[in-house]
């Protein structure tokens, strides 16, 4: 496998640009710069998709910020090198969107370009048994590198070591060995841009729309709970009841969510949402004195 020089850094434009970028913005993170529109977040889900792009770029540490620029530039220059920086281009961003918005749909959404790295890898997997421009791309180190990344990486989030998104991972592989397959089998191409396509919707869909009701994950609607809750404080009390109500989405058992919910919907003067909140909080913790009497207080004004 051989590794672009530095010297060659402005034959790749888009590649180097996209390393900058994340240098630049991740610094200014770790410098205490306000950086919150450029995570991912439930505001997805009311329209920010650019979100799903721009995590890419903010990186937890030096360790996670070296080793993805170090796969970006071997990985993405050879890309940029065969495909021309325009096609480079719209690839990173295809990956982006493709692995951030599935890790987002299923698990808690991160940062980083790990999941634009396994995409670049699982492309040059095929095409560097197919397309003799790439025939040298990958060695068996590198893929074994990989594959055992991977699976390092679930180890460590599965025994809470290391929090690692590994769907952010095995989405952007899954996506770039789709897009190679597409290139390198024209009879079949069809066939696996259809998958490719299914995948990037079923990512989109779940990370909007239908997130409250795919994802499972422990922190699931937490986000939603909790500004709820803040506009709860502040007597913004309409937002409240929508963050809370999506957060119950997720997390249909957890009581304060529906508590604060009744809470909302009374100051609001829905008395019977506010009833059927409070009676919900009281059924999954009877024993909470204060769940008990805002349920009878309801039930005897009504």
């Amino acid at each position: 496998m051989q590794v672009p020089s530095w010297k060659e850094i402005p034959k790749y434009p888009v590649i180097c640009a996209i390393a900058l970028v994340a240098v630049v913005l991740t610094l200014a993170w770790w410098a205490g710069a306000n950086v919150s529109l450029l995570f991912e977040n439930a505001e997805i889900r009311r329209g920010q998709l650019w979100r799903l792009a721009t995590n890419i770029f903010l990186h937890l540490d030096i360790i996670h910020l070296a080793f993805n620029l170090y796969w970006l530039w071997v990985l993405g220059a050879t890309v940029e090198r065969v495909f021309g920086h325009l096609k480079t281009a719209l690839l990173v961003l295809f990956l982006a969107i493709g692995s951030s918005s599935l890790d987002f749909a299923f698990a808690q959404g991160g940062v980083g370009l790990s999941g634009v790295g396994y995409g670049l890898f699982g492309l040059l997997y095929v095409l560097s048994r197919h397309d003799e421009r790439l025939r040298d791309s990958l060695d068996r180190r590198t893929i074994n590198l990989f594959i055992g990344w991977f699976f390092l990486c679930v180890f460590t989030t599965v025994t809470g070591i290391w929090k690692v998104a590994n769907v952010a991972h095995a989405a952007g592989a899954v996506l770039g060995v789709l897009l190679g397959y597409a290139m390198v089998r024209p009879n079949r191409r069809a066939l696996f841009a259809a998958g490719t396509a299914v995948l990037v919707v079923l990512g989109l869909a779940g990370s909007t729309f239908a997130r409250p009701y795919v994802n499972r994950s422990r922190y699931g609607g937490y986000e939603e709970g909790k500004w709820g809750y803040d506009a709860l404080l502040a007597n913004r009390n309409q937002e409240a009841v929508r963050w809370l109500g999506e957060a119950a989405r997720y997390q249909p058992r957890i009581s304060e969510y529906w508590f604060n919910m009744g809470i909302a919907y009374q100051r609001l003067n829905n008395q019977s949402a506010a009833a059927a909140a409070y009676e919900r909080a009281y059924e999954l913790q009877p024993s909470n004195p204060d769940y008990a009497r805002a349920a009878g207080k309801i039930t005897r004004t009504n």
